[in-house]
């Protein structure tokens, strides 16, 4: 017993250090290419948009003001049934001039079904090189576009930005620090070649690459279609990239209640049962780590309390260097209360998920 409680805190503290070093070490991503104005291919930045009055116009306000040239980047913003001011706040941004067309979603196309339904039907109203995946509670950077697209080369069929949760409130802080730490995770172990999944939010993918899957239309339907793209997407051959680099990273709203915020949580932990099982060996490391302090404790509770000490300390500075690097504003109390919240919402989502209760998400039901 001892000694798997031993093995699980210390592949953990590894873990966790080694995405402290990737952070301490790494430098940002370089593009392979910097390209001028008429070397940039043609692309189409898709958004699906389903309710969202109260995000829409800063969405399409970051985007139009992309700097990328204006007769190459179309947007296609794919309306999915809403039923409040949606849909007449794009028309607003459209007639203005700008380069933004709405399409009405209200049909299934093949087995897609939500979001992956609307951004299967946009692919089929442009030709443009490159597609640029986006949601509309989403603020990009003014490189975000020109940034993505400079990453491809002919073998890479999908390039994958960071996210992080902007907003004001204690909430909105735990949320930007967790998406912060963890998707830094996944960035370093893909730096040693574990590849995870792209980002549903921040993504390009090739239109070639895309098309050579059959598109959403023929995958099997999952919660979490961004995690499906890439999986299908590497059957075929292709590369993918994950980068981290201020100019290409994305501010999210954060969820806006509890609620929300739950289900985001079940959404993504149910489209986890189709990574890999070393994945869920991770998964299986992290979710041990505090009861396996807490059986220590009985045991020794001054090596417990050390061992939770370093993870803190790690951990604690991992974000740190994170926050910095993308010119983002530390807290140091926001980093002890990180602590309880993970713990309290790791809680729940493992509660929430065992639970025979359909996922809401976006007042649909999986």
């Amino acid at each position: 017993m001892i000694v798997l409680l031993y093995a699980v805190i210390c592949l953990f503290l590894g873990i966790s250090f080694l995405n402290f070093l990737m952070k301490a070490f790494g430098k940002f991503d370089q593009p392979i290419a910097h390209l001028n104005d008429d070397e940039l291919p043609e692309i189409a930045v898709l958004v699906a948009a389903r309710n969202e009055e109260n995000n829409i116009e800063k969405c399409l306000q970051s985007l139009v003001a992309q700097n990328y040239p204006k007769e190459k980047i179309s947007i296609f913003i794919g309306n999915d049934q809403s039923t409040d001011r949606t849909a007449a706040l794009v028309d607003e941004f459209a007639e203005r001039g700008s380069n933004i067309r709405q399409i009405h979603i209200t049909t299934q196309l093949g087995k897609a079904r939500g979001k992956a339904n609307v951004l299967a039907q946009l692919a089929h109203h442009t030709h443009a090189a490159y597609f640029l995946i986006t949601d509309a509670d989403i603020e990009t950077k003014t490189d975000w576009a020109r940034t993505l697209v400079s990453f491809f080369r002919p073998h890479i069929g999908i390039v994958s930005g960071t996210t992080v949760v902007a907003g004001n409130g204690f909430s909105a802080a735990m949320q930007q620090t967790d998406w912060l730490y963890f998707m830094g995770l996944l960035l370093s172990f893909d730096k040693i070649g574990i590849a995870s999944t792209a980002v549903g939010n921040n993504m390009a993918v090739k239109r070639e690459a895309y098309f050579s899957t059959g598109g959403y239309e023929n995958f099997d339907f999952s919660v979490t279609e961004d995690h499906k793209l890439f999986q299908q997407v590497r059957k075929k051959g292709w590369k993918t990239v994950n980068i981290l680099t201020p100019r290409s990273v994305n501010l999210s709203a954060a969820a806006g209640n509890f609620k929300t915020l739950i289900n985001q949580r079940k959404r993504w932990l149910t489209g986890a049962k189709e990574l890999p099982f070393y994945w869920w060996l991770i998964f299986g490391i992290y979710g041990s780590f505090v009861p396996a302090v807490v059986i220590l404790a009985f045991i020794n509770i001054n090596l417990a309390l050390l061992l939770y000490f370093t993870k803190l300390v790690i951990q604690s500075a991992t974000i740190t260097l994170q926050l910095r690097s993308l010119h983002l504003r530390s807290n140091k109390l926001h980093l002890l209360l990180y602590e309880a919240y993970t713990i309290a919402i790791t809680l729940c989502t493992a509660l929430y998920f065992i639970i025979p209760v359909k996922l809401n998400w976006k007042n649909r039901y999986y």
